[in-house]
């Protein structure tokens, strides 16, 4: 499998959210080692994501999965 490699820097939201964009875009071109490697890096950002949200301040209510 191939590794994505991790921009340098911030977690902070505004730069997950982007590095989840540009890599799902690839998605539909990538060959299928690749194509593992976007879907491991994909779901390790869902998880970034999803904590960042939480720590956000305000009243949400519960995203169920």
């Amino acid at each position: 499998m191939d590794v994505i490699p991790r921009p340098p820097g911030d977690n902070d939201l505004p730069t997950l959210l982007a590095e989840y964009g540009h890599l799902a875009a690839q998605l539909p071109g990538a060959s299928r080692r690749h194509e593992a490697a976007l879907q491991a890096r994909l779901a390790e950002l869902d998880r970034h994501i999803d904590r960042r949200i939480s720590e956000l301040p305000g009243d949400r209510p519960a995203v169920e999965r």
